[in-house]
């Protein structure tokens, strides 16, 4: 176990430095890791003879400790996305990024959910996780490319970055639904208290309190961000005993910390040891999760999700960026700039195959394709925007100071 967390870490850092010096997404080559490690287990013998002694070559990816930090990863990972989530951006162009974020969530969930009831012949629990995982926007490639555009500050700009956060709540929402357990009244009864307790917290801003106080009260370091650690681990559990997804919990723990006066001194230490040692576990155990025992099983026509969840997004955030009273153009615009998807994606697809809503071959499947959804994305985004961008006749409004 310490030697296959040894070499998750050091090789997931290296890779990261590749990738982002050939301007792809790290996560990419974190997953790659994981995907190298199963090829290895697959294919390597349990163990090697040399100069008579033995070596073990078996490598213990499956380890309960090395779930412990993938789950740690998920957890840390929502929780940052919810502390980094930025509601102004969302005040300032509240009525078009709440139609763009409403439409492409409704939009890309149907076509993915239709596409696995009646081509895939899901049941309705797994073509609803299905469709949920395809919702997910991951607009940090979208941000880079319209920030070396000059264009992040425009109306349309404002908007894309907006929608995430409407995104980011409803695919959470979602996925609050598709995973949660037991009996359909237990599961609304539980949803309905969680987020009665969630509306009190806040309502009375007692984290907020709970942080002023460590504020005062600790004057040793990391004091606070110990605290704010804990406070996301008891929103987690509090969400699993309502019956619905840790990260649920740790997503709302990070929004509501995010909104306080104290997340400037605690988001850094968080994000740094988030990013050091959890986050890249989690994305190398989905790589492992790529079992190529089951590969064979693999079913061609899961491709055809790729280019209609590509699609999905374009159309159901076009449209509700024209609804919101852009022009065609930029509508267009916003569709494509909301395509791209990464880590939420693979967060939800990941705990909907752990958590038994797909079968063994379709899981792998299934996580297998929403990785090639994330690279092809990633690389076609910018490209699609540069060359949209480059038309003479198109020009972004900017938006007010």
């Amino acid at each position: 176990m310490l030697l296959e967390l040894a070499l998750a870490l050091i090789l997931t850092k290296i890779m990261d430095e590749i990738f982002i010096r050939k301007k792809l997404p790290p996560v990419v080559g974190e997953i790659l890791i994981g995907i190298l490690f199963s090829l290895a287990s697959f294919l390597l013998p349990p163990t090697m003879h040399f100069a008579e002694h033995e070596f073990s070559l078996n490598l213990d990816i499956n380890h309960p400790a090395f779930d412990f930090f993938a789950d740690m990863g998920i957890l840390s990972l929502l929780f940052l996305s919810g502390m980094e989530t930025n509601l102004e951006d969302f005040r300032k162009s509240e009525k078009g990024a709440l139609l763009t974020g409403f439409f492409g969530v409704l939009i890309t969930f149907l076509f993915g959910f239709l596409f696995s009831l009646y081509l895939l012949n899901f049941d309705i629990r797994a073509a609803t996780a299905f469709g949920t995982i395809y919702t997910a926007t991951s607009v940090g490639v979208t941000a880079r490319t319209m920030m070396d555009m000059g264009i992040l500050h425009t109306r349309v700009g404002n908007t894309i970055l907006a929608a995430a956060v409407v995104d980011d709540i409803f695919g959470i929402v979602l996925v609050t639904v598709v995973l949660s357990s037991g009996e359909i009244i237990e599961v609304v009864i539980g949803i309905a208290l969680f987020f009665l307790a969630l509306y009190l917290v806040s309502r009375y801003r007692l984290i907020e309190r709970m942080m002023d106080w460590a504020d005062e009260f600790l004057h040793i370091p990391f004091g606070m961000t110990s605290i704010a650690f804990g406070i996301m681990l008891l929103l987690a559990y509090f969400a699993q005993a309502s019956r619905i997804a840790p990260i649920t919990g740790a997503y709302f723990a990070g929004l509501l910390i995010g909104q306080s006066r104290h997340s400037k001194k605690i988001t850094m230490p968080i994000r740094t040891i988030s990013s050091a040692i959890f986050i890249p576990i989690f994305f190398v155990k989905v790589g492992i999760l790529v079992d190529f025992e089951l590969i064979s099983y693999f079913n061609l026509l899961l491709l055809a999700v790729i280019p209609l969840a590509f699609m999905g997004k374009v159309v159901g955030c076009g449209l509700g960026a024209k609804l919101g009273g852009m022009s065609a153009r930029e509508s267009l615009f916003v569709g494509i700039g909301m395509a791209p998807e990464m880590e939420v994606a693979l967060v939800i697809a990941t705990l909907a195959y752990s958590s038994g809503v797909f079968g063994m071959e379709m899981g792998t499947a299934i996580i297998a394709t929403t990785i090639i959804y994330v690279i092809v994305s990633s690389i076609l985004t910018p490209i699609i925007l540069k060359k949209l961008h480059e038309k003479p006749d198109f020009d972004l409004p900017s938006i007010p100071a």
